[in-house]
Parts: structure tokens; C-alpha cells; sequence
């Protein structure tokens, strides 16, 4: 059988709010507890408020197993929001303009230019490691999220097969040799 000794402090607090009591919160457990005794309570009627608190005591809020799962669940919703704002981006092309003193910058868009560019580059039958595809000059100079992009395009459209490869850099973790159908 629980005493009151067996609660915690917070618990404390709410079973004397429920019977109507006023805790001071600068008091000590054991004020607490004299002051809940201290009210009358009939014996049964006690045992059964303390039960009850202890009963919220024992019971675990989240076990490991959930908080992980939970953990699990939130990081595949970010890789799935990842992906849609992946497929979402456009490839960008970059270009400094004069306007009067100053230098702005403009933004346009050609994904097909870039994907274009890549497919000339290997010939159907023959592959080509990342490493060997980001040694181009003209393919460092485009940014690599967007190289990343047009090769995923690519492997989409089945222009390229992939393997892991022995290519020291790898697109996605995986991605180090690309194979052209």
C-alpha cells in the first residue's frame, strides 16, 4: 500500500488541489504532506487519492521504444519534404548584369541545357565515375545540388543506369558510376 512519502512533490501538489487544499510552493514534502493530513480525510478515502497518484507515478510517460519510433517517423517525413523541395527547385544558371554602379545578379533556369550537356558527354554502352564527371570543367561551374538534380533527372528518364562504383565522391551516398543506356 502507498503512503503519501511515495509521491512526488508535484504529485502532492495535485492531490491536495483536488481535495481543496492550498500548498504554499516554497513548502517542504514533508510540510505538504502534514497539511494534506492535517485536513480530516477519512483513512479509505485517502488511501484511495494516494493510490491514484501513485498509480500516475509507476506509470511510465514514453517508453524508448516509442520515442524512437516517433524519431523514425519525423526524420522520413523530412526526407520526403526534402525530396519534394529537391524536385521543386529549378536548376539555376547565374549571371552578373551592370545597372548603373552596381553589379546585380539574375537567375535563370535551364535544366534541359544542363541534362543535355551531361548525356554528350558518355556515349550508350559506356560509363563514367562522378569523380570523372566533376573533374569538367564545364560541370564545375554549375552548382552541385543542381548537378545532383539533373542526374537524378536522368536516372528518372532512364538516359543512365548507376552503380556504386569506385568513384572517392558518390551522388545520394550511393550513386559512383553512372552507365548510359
Amino acid at each position: 500500500m502507498a503512503n503519501l512519502n511515495d509521491l512526488t512533490v508535484p504529485l502532492l501538489d495535485q492531490l491536495a488541489k483536488e481535495i481543496g487544499i492550498k500548498l504554499n510552493k516554497k513548502d517542504k514534502k514533508p510540510d505538504k504532506i502534514s497539511k494534506i493530513r492535517s485536513v480530516g480525510l477519512e483513512e479509505l478515502q485517502l488511501n484511495q487519492l494516494i493510490q491514484k497518484y501513485y498509480d500516475q507515478k509507476s506509470t511510465p510517460k514514453k517508453t524508448r521504444k516509442d520515442t524512437i519510433s516517433e524519431i523514425k517517423g519525423r526524420v522520413k517525413l523530412l526526407e520526403e519534404q526534402v525530396k519534394f523541395l529537391m524536385s521543386e527547385i529549378n536548376v539555376s544558371k547565374i549571371s552578373v548584369m551592370k545597372e548603373g554602379n552596381d553589379d546585380l545578379l539574375t537567375v535563370t533556369t535551364d535544366l534541359a541545357e544542363i541534362k543535355k550537356f551531361i548525356k554528350s558527354l558518355v556515349s550508350p554502352g559506356e560509363l563514367i565515375t562522378i569523380d570523372e564527371l566533376i573533374e569538367i570543367n564545364e560541370i564545375q561551374k554549375i552548382p552541385l545540388i543542381t548537378l545532383k538534380h539533373s542526374i537524378y533527372d536522368l536516372i528518372d528518364e532512364n538516359v543512365f543506369g548507376v552503380a556504386e562504383g569506385n568513384s572517392r565522391q558518390k551522388i545520394g551516398g550511393k550513386i559512383g558510376v553512372l552507365v548510359r543506356k
